[in-house]
């Protein structure tokens, strides 16, 4: 333009607006209002709907452009090629062009107005100068303000002097650090680690980088309405769970939170551009700086790549849950018993613990494969929801061990209310596959007190739960639903010991400190005895001899039982074999337990047994206990029939206790024995020891009643538990022919039985040849006879050794 055409009014125009504009932009106090009010001065100016100062598709400020979310990919579209239109929320279609800012590469202001309002050209050309006018001071005044606070940080600089640069030095460090810990969190989430691992690790790695302050990861849990949990805390003393929550709650899924005055810091932790948490820091040195909010964010951003890369939220839920029965895993529970033990000085209320094992669920497992046993813990674990109040927090601890967190005013009654529930819901039959059948449960209860920790809490429920488990193999009724006890400080020692015990087992089976004992078993029509029954002893290193009860229970849960229960087969298998040499006819009896009988393996370890010491197979006679009456029938016969296809002989031992002997004559039924195939049966020796006691005579006729049934259904019956003179007449009257106990002689070390085979069946004849005292009495002084008296081995007839398997064929 050739100025000599400007006129007067012009320039007084074009002066008072640039006075305007300057007035407007040097008033504002950051670099952030400068340009939100150029924007602003635009719209005025040209009546513009839509103005916005952009650096691509970056707003620095604008006005029109709603509150929520602004139209950045559009804007970048129209910067990109100088004019066009874009969308603009709650307002429509927009027709814009681009101004260029002079002096600040790259900043272009938008100008539009709406399309239904123009045609052509959103903006006249003279608007458009008056538009460029303002670009232009928009970027003088910028310049000048970076020029000016270039210079103040030049002198601040000047001023800081060495100490200020030594803390830049440490933060350069610092940066130094983050990105290095970066790289290497980035190849840990390229090469797949576990996710609760990545978490751990971004937790350990912030704290350490922010001066070992507590740390803790909070994030959504899936399984409970997307409820915040802390998964992650390291740090001493460890951040309180509720401040965490309580930050994380306050930051409301937006940026970062530097602290203070009591208040953790926290950033935001993000999912497909949803928050599912934050990564939480104790503040008790004072609030971040800008460095420490640095290195927060970048941390917090790590938590969101490792979330997004393990398939997003589904990854919290698994680093927290059991993928079997989809309930809390151990972790989790200990992290929300933690919580709750913490909880009672502010809410006042007590927590409880109740450790859940199920009883006979190894059994169904080794009858019917793990398949249905997954199946069965899967039908517990709905079970155990369906018991579950409001605020009860359930676990599965692995294995066929369950938790319960229960808080309440009074604990431990609301614990044994919920532990009933519990024991009715897991006793109903479960169907798997077509077939019925039955789990227990013993439950421990433990309660909370000050001075307690979650894992602590946790192991004096377990050890409440031995000591039901313990009452219910003692309860005489045998039923599998399981008993309730609450942990006693007194019964703490007994099962440190137990635990002790359980740890030595696996090490005494390889190391071989376990032996075998040999009780015989006597004929009583003339004492011969017919054969001899394998016991285990542990030969413990700093407790010295035990006897079964003290180890078989904690045995039977240990992964060594199996290895020592082929043992004890090579072992007495091999002995037994060397005695037949003596006493051709004698036989060899080996217990079993529940989980053996239902073995599937079971039935091989016995022929590779019998083929290793090449002992006669129908010398074996393999003792069952009665319970395994309570497995599924079906099952039942088959794992029986493969260990009798071995050519063993099968016993059902401790059959018809004392309690099960009814009012009025007669015994328990043998009905349940008609389609089994076993060879006999042991009498429990509580019967037996009610023979000469006060219910003398109905234990004398159940004792008959079942020699009766017996020989009906081809069974042979031993008696065990002798002790008396009088019990062995009683149960020769009765037609009890086999028996054994103390009287008839105690259990022998390997190399003394053949020593006393014949001897002890000597005595017992003696003690029953005329002018024998009278039953029941002994001579002062006198004891059981002296197994080793120097009396011949006496030969047993074959007819009589069949007799003891209760077959004639």
């Amino acid at each position: 333009m050739d100025v000599s055409e400007v006129t007067a009014g012009q320039v007084a125009r074009a002066s008072d607006l640039l006075e305007h504009v300057l007035a407007e932009l040097s008033g504002a106090d950051g670099e952030r209002e400068v340009l939100t009010r150029a924007a602003a001065v635009v719209a005025d100016l040209v009546d513009a709907d839509v103005v916005a100062v952009c650096e691509g598709g970056h707003v620095h400020g604008g006005v029109g452009l709603g509150q929520r979310f602004l139209p950045e990919r559009g804007l970048a579209r129209v910067v990109r090629d100088g004019a066009g239109t874009f969308a603009v929320p709650g307002l429509g279609r927009v027709r814009a062009v681009v101004v260029e800012v002079p002096d600040l590469a790259g900043v272009r202001v938008v100008v539009g107005r709406v399309a239904d309002r123009v045609q052509d050209a959103p903006v006249e050309p003279a608007d458009l100068r008056a538009v460029r006018l303002v670009a232009r001071v928009l970027g003088l005044v910028v310049l000048g303000r970076h020029g000016r606070e270039r210079e103040r940080w030049l002198r601040q600089q000047d001023a800081r002097g060495a100490a200020e640069r030594s803390r830049l030095q440490r933060a350069l460090a610092q940066r130094e650090q983050v990105l290095t810990t970066s790289v290497r969190f980035q190849r840990a989430v390229a090469g797949r680690r576990p996710l609760p691992e990545l978490l751990l690790q971004i937790a350990a790695s912030s704290s350490e980088l922010l001066g070992a302050r507590p740390v803790s990861l909070v994030l959504a849990d899936p399984r409970s309405q997307m409820r915040m949990r802390v998964v992650a805390a390291v740090g001493e003393p460890v951040l309180e769970p509720e401040r965490a929550l309580a930050a994380t709650a306050a930051l409301d899924g937006l940026g970062v939170a530097v602290g203070g005055d009591g208040a953790p810091a926290a950033a935001a932790v993000h999912v497909n551009g949803r928050a599912v948490g934050a990564l939480v820091v104790g503040t008790g040195e004072g609030p971040l700086d800008a460095v420490g909010a640095t290195v927060l964010r970048a941390f917090a951003e790590h938590a969101s790549t490792a979330l997004s890369h393990a398939d997003t939220v589904r990854a919290v839920e698994v680093a927290s849950t059991d993928d079997l029965t989809n309930l809390p895993n151990r972790a989790t529970l200990l992290r929300h018993l933690e919580v709750a033990l913490r909880a009672a000085a502010s809410d006042g209320l007590g927590t409880a613990v109740l450790f859940v094992d199920l009883d006979g669920f190894k059994a169904v497992n080794d009858a019917l494969g793990h398949a249905a046993g997954d199946e069965v813990l899967g039908r517990v674990a709905r079970r155990l929801r369906r018991c579950l109040r409001g605020d009860d927090f359930a676990a599965r601890l692995g294995g066929d061990e369950f938790a319960v967190v229960v808080r309440g005013h009074e604990p431990e009654r609301a614990a044994r209310r919920l532990a009933d529930r519990v024991r009715g819901e897991l006793t109903a039959p479960v169907e798997v596959d077509g077939r019925r059948v039955r789990v227990g449960a013993s439950i421990g209860v433990a309660v909370g007190a000050p001075e307690l920790g979650a894992a602590e809490l946790l192991r004096r429920a377990d050890s409440a739960m031995y000591r039901a488990k313990a009452q219910g193999q003692a309860a005489e009724d045998g039923a599998p639903g399981g008993t309730v006890a609450v942990f006693e400080a007194g019964a703490h020692d007994a099962d440190v010991l137990r635990r002790q015990l359980e740890q030595d087992l696996q090490r005494a089976v390889a190391e071989r400190e376990f032996e075998l004992v040999y009780q015989p078993v006597v004929r009583l029509s003339d004492g011969s005895v017919v054969g001899v029954e394998a016991l285990l002893r542990w030969r413990h290193r700093t407790r010295g001899l035990l006897e079964p009860g003290a180890f078989l229970v904690g045995a039977e849960r240990s992964p060594a039982v199996d290895e020592l229960w082929r043992w004890v087969l090579r072992s007495a298998c091999a002995r037994a074999a060397l005695w037949r040499r003596q006493v051709p006819q004698l036989s060899l009896t080996v217990n079993l337990s529940v989980q053996h009988a239902l073995s599937r393996s079971g039935a091989d370890d016995v022929l590779a047994a019998l083929t290793a010491s090449g002992l006669e197979p129908g010398a074996l006679v393999l003792d069952v206990p009665a319970r395994v009456l309570e497995a599924d029938p079906d099952v039942l016969a088959a794992r029986l029939e493969r260990l009798r296809a071995t050519g063993a002989r099968l016993v059902l031992d401790d059959f018809a206790a004392a309690d099960a002997v009814g009012e009025g004559p007669g015994g328990p039924s043998l009905a349940p024995l008609r389609r089994l195939p076993v060879d006999g049966l042991k009498l429990h020796g509580s019967l037996v020891a009610e023979l000469d006691g006060a219910r003398g005579p109905r234990a004398a006729a159940a004792v008959r009643a079942l020699c009766e049934l017996g020989a009906a259904l081809d069974l042979g019956v031993v008696a065990e538990g002798v002790e008396r003179v009088e019990q062995v007449r009683l149960l020769r009257e009765a037609g009890c022919s086999l028996a054994q106990g103390l009287l008839l002689g105690p259990p022998r070390a390997a190399g003394e039985v053949p020593a006393v085979l014949g001897a002890v069946g000597a005595v017992v004849a003696d003690l029953l040849a005329p002018g024998t005292d009278a039953p029941g009495t002994e001579a002062p002084g006198s004891g059981a006879p002296d197994p080793a008296a120097p009396v011949p081995v006496r030969a047993v007839p074959p007819r009589d050794v069949r007799r003891l398997l209760g077959r004639t064929g």
